[in-house]
């Protein structure tokens, strides 16, 4: 009886059919900056690509009930960045005409201790339909550090959202 629990337990939410929105953009961390306050890195007017998917998948928007985070991880580009170095990761997208109007779709805190060249994030619950339905869109990465960056670290910040209809 316990392991029929145990597997019933472990199954993942099915959302419904949809389709994927992924995005990879690239940034780098300058060497040099610490853990005294936050860092903002500012990835802005990127494309949605929405009204493409739409037509792609033959589904208009009001049949999308809901845009949520399927995943999103930092990663070095040449393989020997070393993400132990942030303490907290959140990951917000916003209009570029409300830049309060952000909403919080990844985060991590605390991070891994260990020395990783990925740092991933833990999707957030927010429907996120508001902003990724727009043609254009902003991206808000705040990282606290636990220490000071020795070198420059250049980075690519992978995101994919899922479209439910």
């Amino acid at each position: 009886m316990a392991i029929v629990l145990l597997f019933c337990g472990c199954q993942q939410e099915d959302n419904g059919p949809g389709f994927d929105m992924m995005f990879q953009q690239e940034f780098t961390i300058p060497a040099g900056i610490g853990g005294v306050s936050t860092h903002h890195f500012y990835l802005k007017n990127l494309s949605t690509r929405y009204e493409a998917l739409l037509n792609q998948y033959g589904k208009t928007n009001d049949e999308v009930v809901h845009i949520i985070t399927a995943k999103a991880a930092i990663t070095g580009i040449f393989g020997d960045a070393d993400f132990s170095i942030v303490e907290e990761a959140t990951l917000r997208v916003y209009q570029e005409t409300d830049p309060n109007g952000f909403i919080e779709v990844a985060y991590r805190f605390p991070t891994p201790i260990d020395p990783n060249n990925t740092l991933e994030l833990i999707p957030g619950l927010a429907d996120s339909k508001r902003i990724m339905s727009d043609s254009r869109f902003s991206i808000d990465l705040a990282l606290r550090l636990r220490n000071t960056t020795p070198d420059e670290i250049p980075t690519r910040l992978s995101l994919q959202f899922k479209a439910v209809y």
